[in-house]
């Protein structure tokens, strides 16, 4: 959340890896193990976290909210890229809007489901995100991606909860 952070021109064409913050003030209540703020910060709970270091999983970094206990704010560095033409749906595709040269990046990117990745095989155990960012302004965020196996892993461990949807090798 950025509602105590100063952010720059640049940042509205930015996402929230590239900012890279999110309000040390943020007051998170939730029960659940794993949810997103209203501007699309992935938040998980001490379990969760737990459960990811218990498995393994590389590639994650849980940031702490120091005013909200037991919460971190989930970021994912193993990066998966879309496939940006197979995601074209008749004369729909991935829409680039209002690119800004100075700051090299765009207010909005919209077209983020369903996803196409450029990879065929199967997503292995653990968590990804996809290289491109989606939404407007500094609220841009990647979608997660989660190996099947890992999804069993989850629901097998009784968390609640968690929308899953499949990936497209082609639409439908």
């Amino acid at each position: 959340m950025y509602r105590n952070l100063t952010l720059n021109e640049c940042d509205k064409y930015s996402d929230i890896y590239t900012i890279n913050r999110i309000d040390p003030e943020i007051k998170i209540k939730t029960k659940k193990p794993i949810s997103s703020t209203y501007d699309n910060f992935t938040i998980v709970s001490d379990q969760f976290k737990a459960f990811c270091e218990q498995e393994g999983y590389e590639g994650l970094e849980f940031v702490t909210l120091p005013k909200s206990p037991g919460l971190y704010w989930l970021k994912i560095h193993n990066v998966i890229e879309l496939d940006k033409k197979g995601r074209r749906i008749g004369a729909i595709g991935i829409e680039f809007i209002n690119y800004n040269e100075q700051c090299k990046g765009y207010e909005e990117v919209i077209g983020a489901s369903p996803v196409f990745l450029k990879i065929k095989e199967l997503i292995p155990d653990g968590f990804f995100r996809t290289d491109l960012c989606f939404g407007s302004f500094a609220n841009k965020f990647p979608p997660i991606l989660i190996g099947i196996e890992t999804m069993k892993k989850i629901k097998s461990a009784g968390f609640k909860g968690i929308d899953a949807s499949e990936i497209k090798d082609k639409y439908d």
